[in-house]
C-alpha cells in the first residue's frame, strides 16, 4: 500500500501527464496503482479524467460509475470532494452522449448536478 505522501505524489504525476497530453501514459499509471491495489476516490477520478481526455468514452463512462460506488455523493462532502463528483457528473453525461447521441435520464440528472454545483459555487463567490 502507498504512504499519503507517495499516493499524492502518484496523482500528481497523472495530472502533470494530462496537462501535456500525454494519456497513454497517464492511463498507464492509473492501471499500474489500480493493479497494486490503490483504490481511493482520487485515483478513480484520474482514470475517469484519463479515459475520458483520451476519447474513450465507454471506459469513461465506466470509470464516472465506479467513481459513485466508492465516493458517493454526500450533502456533507468537503470542497475537494464536491468539486470531484461535479466533474465526474460532467464526464459521465458527456460520454453518454458521445455514445448514444441524446441525453437519456441519467445523463440529464448528470448534468443537472454539474450545473447546480457550478451555480451554487457562483453563489458563494459572489
Amino acid at each position: 500500500m502507498l504512504t499519503e505522501r507517495q499516493h499524492d505524489f502518484l496523482l500528481l504525476a497523472i495530472f502533470v501527464r494530462l496537462q501535456h497530453e500525454r494519456h497513454a501514459e497517464a492511463g498507464r499509471l492509473v492501471e499500474a496503482a489500480r493493479r497494486l491495489g490503490v483504490n481511493s476516490p482520487e485515483l478513480a477520478f484520474a482514470r475517469a479524467v484519463v479515459e475520458h481526455l483520451s476519447g474513450n468514452h465507454r471506459a469513461a463512462l465506466e470509470a464516472a460509475r465506479s467513481c459513485e460506488v466508492i465516493e458517493p455523493a454526500e450533502m456533507g462532502a468537503d470542497a475537494k470532494a464536491l468539486r470531484r463528483i461535479r466533474m465526474r457528473n460532467y464526464i459521465k453525461a458527456r460520454a453518454i452522449l458521445s455514445l448514444t447521441g441524446d441525453l437519456d435520464d441519467e445523463a440529464r440528472s448528470a448534468l443537472d448536478f454539474y450545473l447546480r454545483m457550478g451555480r451554487r459555487r457562483a453563489e458563494r463567490a459572489s
